[in-house]
């Protein structure tokens, strides 16, 4: 799914003339990156845990590509969530979600390093001690999705203080992440995040490509 939508916004982007003036179009080539990576580095990671039964007979997490992929995530994440947030700056002189939008930011980070850490400690205690740390990190995870899903949830709401204001794909955008902030907070649904997240890309990639056609608000 996330190559061919990945096409499809490859498209939009290029039908749209005022693209070469638009200060936010790198941003949404870097969104449209995501939805290229997140699968790819899902695929990476069911084949070094395959190759590593295998090859190795070891069963258990692995530390490989798939990472390096997620590290190119966050850093492409972190950089659309400032874009994003210079975006509801500029166009609607909006700042009420400036403080949430930072701690995005500052989580992505935190939970890339945290998770990378983990798997670290796991690979190199296996198989005594890793199993403990295997709860552990479900534990770690369990937690990271319910402060993420916290974070989406007030940024949604937040931003629906401007919707008269916002563009189709902008009121789409934010119903969307509220909708993904509910599910991480369940927890038991959370793993449909992973499906979303192209999605997610996409809708932003074509925000930016389109931004300077939004009405600035004053």
């Amino acid at each position: 799914m996330g190559p061919v939508d990945a096409t499809r916004a490859y498209q939009f982007a290029k039908e749209d003339s005022g693209m070469s003036n638009n200060r936010y179009a790198l941003a949404g080539w870097v969104a449209i990156a995501q939805t290229i990576i997140i699968p790819t580095a899902f695929v990476i990671g069911i084949l070094q845990g395959v190759i590593g039964a295998r090859a190795f007979g070891y069963t258990g997490p692995s530390v490989g590509p798939s990472d390096l992929l997620m590290i190119l995530f966050t850093a492409g994440e972190v950089y659309t969530l400032i874009m994003f947030r210079k975006l509801i700056n500029e166009r609607f002189s909006f700042h009420d979600v400036d403080t949430m939008i930072t701690l995005a930011i500052w989580w992505g980070i935190l939970f890339q390093s945290c998770s990378l850490l983990m798997k670290l400690l796991i690979v190199v205690s296996w198989p005594v001690e890793g199993l403990l740390m295997v709860l552990g990190y479900v534990a770690f995870m369990t937690v990271f999705l319910v402060s993420a899903g916290i974070i989406n949830i007030i940024i949604g709401i937040r931003l629906l203080k401007i919707k008269e204001s916002m563009s189709d794909l902008l009121l789409a955008y934010t119903y969307f992440i509220l909708v993904a902030g509910i599910i991480q907070v369940s927890v038991i649904f959370s793993p449909l995040v992973l499906l979303m997240l192209p999605i997610s890309s996409i809708l932003l990639a074509m925000i930016f490509f389109k931004s300077e056609e939004q009405v600035e608000f004053v």
